[in-house]
């Protein structure tokens, strides 16, 4: 059994900080203490003038999934190679439901290639057909651990969109069995009204993405879920929420939690003029930047709760110039940059640490059932830990990722990644450098314990 010794390190805990040894005896947190000693056999990691974050957890993942004609860049062993680099040690992915397939079937597919993980890993269930007989299964899914189910109130056009009626019927089950749903929410009427008029004058560069999908979509959504989870009591999660006007309708609210990501915190819709404008392209679009003041000041008031990445790379071969924004494939990658990225804005800004603690890690273990055996730094939990030199600031950074991509969003922003990263006592980066010994496992939510902050 490994025995590794962190000390004099900064422990950066969900509502503190504070000066402690860390004790790691095999996967497990043994103890937390000022002044430990090490007993032979026990490797001893000196962390003076280092902070140490829990293990980052990425709620919002898409490891090689099909998008329009191609398939995204990563898979599950390439995309998590790169996540622990970043420091990202617990990912939670999605399903994807094929014509004809339960939703049974669907997770027993996606959990095998999930076995090329090295993060360790839990899925939500997407819901993309409306089926009595797939809603039977939602029971016994929640039961086995799959907690969290996503719905679409977009994408008619592809066949996986729910109108507002049929998401309060599932909203209702899922609330009778203490799930989660998530909500892909931009409103699907308001879309077709602002993309149909574009395309029919052939204003089809990459400019013209964010028009066709406009803050009012998102918001009318939004305002549409909250009232659903008042309705049904069901707790709700808004996935990559990117406005102010949709932030406006969920906050404060008892039983609707906000994901936000990297990319509607840094970047506003300019990008959509640069010469790499169609990399940009995802949905949400990126904004004007008074929605990136706005979501901050979400961030700091408490209105926001976690920060996935909606992980979903693609290679610049494979978003081609010159093709119309309604054919670019939807994403971008950033789960290796995620907490680099945000950890340097977080010093940058004079932010608390702590708060950083809950958004990448703590909250989003308990909304989706997986608390304290992650986003804890307490004794018994999981020894997943990122260790950092906040003062190691890199501008220069890109040649030194391990993705597979050839692109990357946040090049311009400061980084700083992390020094010694532990997944389950596993020293899986040490001195900045990989060392993948061994692969992750599944972790069942527990749907008792989740969604409480």
């Amino acid at each position: 059994m490994n025995k590794i010794l962190l000390k004099n390190g900064t422990l950066i805990l969900p509502e503190t900080t504070v000066n402690k040894d860390i004790l790691i005896r095999g996967e497990t947190i043994s103890d937390i203490d000022t002044d430990l000693h090490s007993k032979p056999g026990t490797e001893v990691v000196d962390c003076a003038g280092k902070l140490i974050f829990p293990g980052i957890l990425d709620p919002h993942t898409h490891m090689g999934i099909p998008i329009k004609d191609g398939i995204s860049a990563d898979n599950f062993e390439t995309g998590t190679r790169s996540a622990i680099h970043g420091g990202v040690t617990t990912i939670i992915d999605f399903t994807i439901l094929e014509e004809d397939q339960t939703l049974f079937e669907s997770v027993e597919k996606r959990l095998k290639l999930a076995e090329y993980s090295y993060s360790d890993y839990s899925l939500h269930c997407n819901i993309t057909r409306f089926s009595k007989k797939l809603f039977n299964e939602i029971p016994k899914l929640i039961q086995s651990g799959i907690i969290s189910f996503k719905v679409f109130t977009t994408y008619e056009e592809v066949g996986i969109m729910f109108t507002y009626e049929q998401i309060e019927e599932v909203a209702k089950i899922i609330a009778e069995h203490r799930g989660l749903l998530m909500v892909h929410a931009e409103d699907n009427r308001i879309i077709q009204n602002a993309f149909k008029p574009l395309i029919s004058r052939n204003l089809t560069e990459p400019l013209y993405h964010p028009l066709s999908r406009p803050d009012t979509a998102e918001a009318t959504a939004v305002e549409r879920m909250v009232n659903i989870s008042i309705q049904t009591g069901c707790p709700i999660y808004i996935v990559h929420l990117s406005s102010a006007k949709g932030l406006k309708w969920a906050q404060h609210q008892e039983k609707v939690f906000v994901e936000t990501c990297p990319q509607y915190l840094l970047l506003d819709d300019r990008v959509y003029h640069q010469d790499d404008g169609r990399m940009f392209v995802t949905s949400p679009p990126h904004r004007k930047t008074e929605n990136i003041k706005a979501l901050w000041q979400g961030i700091i008031n408490g209105n926001i709760q976690t920060i996935g990445t909606d992980h979903c790379p693609f290679l610049i071969s494979d978003k081609e110039v010159g093709i119309p924004f309604q054919n670019i494939p939807n994403g971008m990658g950033g789960v290796e940059t995620l907490f680099p990225v945000m950890l340097a804005q977080f010093i940058q800004k004079g932010l608390d640490l702590s708060l950083l603690s809950r958004l990448l890690s703590t909250n989003a273990a308990k909304l989706f059932g997986i608390y304290p055996r992650k986003g804890a730094l307490i004794p018994n939990a999981d020894a997943d830990l990122v260790v950092v030199d906040p003062h190691k600031v890199s501008t220069d950074w890109f040649n030194d990722l391990v993705s597979v991509t050839d692109w990357n969003a946040f090049v311009q922003f400061p980084a700083i990644f992390p020094e010694h990263v532990f997944r389950r006592g596993d020293w899986l980066v040490k001195n900045g450098e990989l060392s993948l010994s061994s692969r992750g496992i599944f972790l069942a939510g527990d749907a008792l314990s989740s969604h409480h902050l």
